[in-house]
């Protein structure tokens, strides 16, 4: 019964030990892996730098708390970070590394034991080194190969070879062998969790490239078709000048066509560089009523010839800080949206004050969005109408952003839509 509690204390004990160097070996180190690498800082000096300080601190925790066994024998997850090292960090950093493990267990105690784990740390390094040298560890079946020979056959080589020459007991090489084996698969999680980690961030840095690149060519799509389209029309009438002779009427009236084209070619690019940059040098004091009263002018007519009610309802004394030409071409923008989308229908845009901000809410009787539409409005190349570019809303969304608002929808199917504008008020 005795024996069969000692057991089970040195068992529990040994636990103890295995699961605490290994905390040691996953805050620091991991950690490093998964903040670092994630924030793409995975490469040069600097990062080799960072990367020695983590695995120093691991091997010197590790090693500071190891577990005792058979005569001042001690069993550690040193191996660990001296792996990591030279495996992420170079021959450089795994030398440093061995030189600090070497060192200390100097000073934590000299003798027999010091010299057995200079050997076995040493093996596993120029093992792992000769690999990096010779072979391109590209892959996890490559490196796990390396981490075989390395940490685990060439070790227990050494601790059968010092049996072999009485420099320890059976029991003391029965141990250290599968100490070994535990060590070896630690290891193993290990480099597994951390190229897991690491593909992982690379995979999603990777998908974050591939979705700008899908944005720019829809976007670069949606701008060259729109200009197209009028400049087509004024190389056809120029061709048409050039060709024939024409009454001065005629020639004035297309050369009026011809202008309005280049006009919408122009509008067009203009749309596009104040959504890629929105232009707001200051921000200065805006009435909101007097630019609000400029939108419904510029709108009515406009919402008259589309059979839509726009109503307005003000409080007096509301201001925002922003530019005001900005500020009436995203609230024209949105505003024509819910005409176009509210034939025969209402449009009603209320201001009110909520707190410490300035509501502006439009609120139209149109056909209404699903959900999917409400997320992917403001997006590149979305609209709701079927020759629409979504370049219009775009610029409204980069524009309110730009002058530290923001912009809340909500619609139902066939029951109209509400845009909720917020800006910090001016007092």
């Amino acid at each position: 019964m005795n024996r069969e509690k000692i057991f089970l204390k040195g068992g529990n004990k040994l636990a103890q030990s295995i699961m605490g160097n290994y905390m040691f070996i996953c805050i620091p180190s991991i950690l490093y892996f998964v903040f670092w690498t994630k924030y793409g800082a995975e490469t040069g000096k600097f990062s080799k730098i960072v990367l020695f300080l983590f695995l120093s601190t691991t091997l010197l925790l590790c090693m500071s708390f190891p577990y005792h066994y058979d005569g001042g024998f001690l069993f550690d997850f040193r191996l660990i970070p001296l792996v990591l090292g030279i495996l992420y960090g170079g021959p450089w950093v795994g030398a440093a590394l061995l030189a600090i493990l070497i060192t200390y267990r100097y000073i934590i105690g000299g003798g027999d034991g010091f010299y057995i784990a200079s050997i076995v740390a040493a093996g596993t390094y120029f093992s792992l080194l000769v690999f990096l040298t010779k072979y391109r560890l590209n892959s996890l079946p490559k490196i796990f190969r390396a981490l075989i020979v390395s940490t685990a056959l060439i070790p227990i080589t050494i601790k059968l070879i010092l049996f072999s020459l009485n420099y320890i007991t059976y029991n003391q090489a029965f141990l250290s062998v599968a100490f070994r084996v535990i060590e070896f698969t630690a290891i193993c999680i290990t480099v597994y969790l951390i190229e897991f980690v690491s593909n992982h961030f690379k995979l999603q840095m990777e998908l974050k490239e591939i979705e700008k690149m899908r944005v720019i060519s829809q976007i670069a799509a949606s701008v060259s078709h729109e200009i197209r389209n009028p400049l087509t029309t004024v190389k056809g009438l120029l061709q048409l000048f050039k060709e024939k002779e024409l009454p001065t009427d005629k020639r004035a009236n297309l050369t009026e066509v011809a202008l309005n084209e280049l006009s919408t070619a122009i509008n067009i690019i203009s749309d596009y560089l104040t959504f890629a940059k929105p232009q707001i040098a200051k921000l200065t004091p805006l009435d909101l009523t007097t630019e609000l009263q400029h939108v419904v002018s510029v709108l009515t007519p406009y919402a008259n010839m589309q059979q839509v009610t726009l109503t307005i309802e003000l409080e007096s004394d509301l201001s925002v800080l922003g530019d005001s030409q900005q500020l009436r071409q995203s609230l024209i923008n949105l505003v024509k949206n819910c005409i176009e989308a509210s034939s025969n229908g209402r449009v009603e845009i209320a201001v009110r004050m909520k707190r410490e901000y300035v509501i502006i809410r439009i609120q139209d009787t149109g056909s209404g969005m699903t959900a999917d539409q409400i997320l992917r409005l403001g997006t590149p190349y979305y609209s709701t109408k079927e020759k629409g570019t979504g370049l219009g809303t775009m610029v409204a969304f980069s524009i309110i952003k730009a002058m530290n608002g923001s912009i809340h929808v909500e619609s139902e199917i066939n029951k109209g839509s509400v845009f909720e504008i917020s800006f910090p008020g001016v007092r």
